[in-house]
């Protein structure tokens, strides 16, 4: 009887510690807009720092302003407009 009230208790400490550190991670959020081809996109991205956040927010607004991989290259190499990042 002890074994498996053991066995959960473990497994919800787990859960939580994982649930835990996945929120850790995300603790700066940067949201930016950019123009490409003619259309505007803003993007907003969590990251663990405000580089990785910024960048995520330029691929997400590249990924609805492009189709295909040669726009894709193209747009990465834009500068981003309107950059702001902070803590959420």
């Amino acid at each position: 009887m002890k074994k498996p009230l053991l066995i959960v208790t473990i497994v919800l400490i787990l859960a939580a510690l994982l649930t835990y550190e996945m929120l850790k991670l995300a603790q700066i959020q940067c949201s930016l807009c950019l123009t490409f081809n003619g259309k505007r996109q803003c993007s907003k991205a969590l990251g663990p720092t405000a580089d990785a956040a910024t960048e995520e927010a330029h691929r997400n607004a590249c990924a609805l302003l492009t189709s295909g991989v040669t726009e894709v290259v193209a747009c990465n190499r834009v500068e981003s407009e309107e950059l702001s990042c902070s803590h959420p």
